[in-house]
């Protein structure tokens, strides 16, 4: 009986032992040895480690963080002067057109609609060097990841084609052109092309600097061209779509599938950056 007693009392001897172990180790974070009695010697170590990095960490000084407008310059200062010369040659090609006038307005009309998929294909081999470079992990490892970096180049652009197509409005307006001849055969038709182009990104990638993006925008020209000469030449087409509620459609639905493809280009960015990171 007296040896199952001793066997009994052992296990409630060991749980009080371990109990009042972890007590001691479990001290208070941050407290001195003094205040929190004894201390387990890695707990020991662990507060002189974080004591040790909080007093480094003073002695650092840290580059104050930038605001998001010098964001948005340092990336337009860092992409290809090659994509803001191509947009200002696009522009001023633009201005030609409008200006020109040897030619009747169905045909400069066509021409423009035509040439509006050409900033989509500037944008989109700059938006795509990171990957064409293999400049996507570096990018990845900065201080602002690739998706943060990828939406404000898509900012910067979108700001730089708001002020082309202002000033070409502007040119328009001067050659009495009306307003809604304008929204139907410019800005429709290159709102839709830059989301196309933001849609099949991903598909460009591999051919970023080879003719993939130009014959995607020779085609999608091809198409706009159709367009506008049908809108001209079949009778009450061109009163049907010019239409205050009919155009006010189409322009609302434009930009709602820009800013769907914007999403879904960041959205893909930040999946296959996961997925290249995980090895999957």
């Amino acid at each position: 009986m007296k040896r199952m007693k001793q066997g009994r009392g052992k296990p409630r001897e060991m749980e009080k032992k371990i109990r009042d172990f972890l007590k001691g180790a479990a001290g208070t974070t941050g407290a001195s040895e003094g205040e929190q009695g004894w201390l387990h010697p890695e707990e020991k170590r662990k507060q002189e480690t974080l004591a040790f990095l909080r007093t480094e960490r003073r002695k650092l000084r840290f580059r104050p963080r930038k605001s998001f407008a010098e964001r948005l310059l340092a990336q337009a200062s860092w992409m290809s002067p090659g994509a803001w010369i191509g947009q200002l040659a696009v522009l001023v090609f633009f201005f030609l057109l409008l200006g020109n006038t040897g030619w009747n307005r169905r045909d400069t009309l066509l021409l423009v609609t035509a040439c509006t998929p050409l900033p989509g294909v500037i944008g989109l081999v700059e938006l795509l060097r990171s990957w064409q470079s293999g400049m996507w992990e570096l990018e990845e490892a900065c201080r602002y990841h690739l998706r943060q970096i990828q939406g404000m180049r898509l900012l910067v652009f979108g700001i730089a084609d708001s002020i082309g197509v202002a000033a070409v409005f502007v040119m328009g307006f001067l050659e009495g052109y009306a307003a809604e001849l304008l929204l139907l055969f410019f800005l429709f038709p290159l709102l839709v092309s830059d989301s196309v182009f933001l849609l099949l990104a991903k598909a460009f990638r591999k051919g970023a600097r080879g003719l993939v993006p130009v014959l995607g925008g020779l085609g999608m020209g091809i198409f706009w061209m159709y367009q506008a000469s049908w809108l001209q030449d079949v009778p009450g087409t061109l009163e049907e779509y010019t239409a205050p509620g009919t155009l006010t459609a189409l322009l609302a639905g434009s930009v709602c599938l820009l800013a769907f493809a914007c999403a879904r280009f960041l959205n893909e960015t930040d999946k296959e950056e996961q997925g290249l990171w995980n090895c999957a």
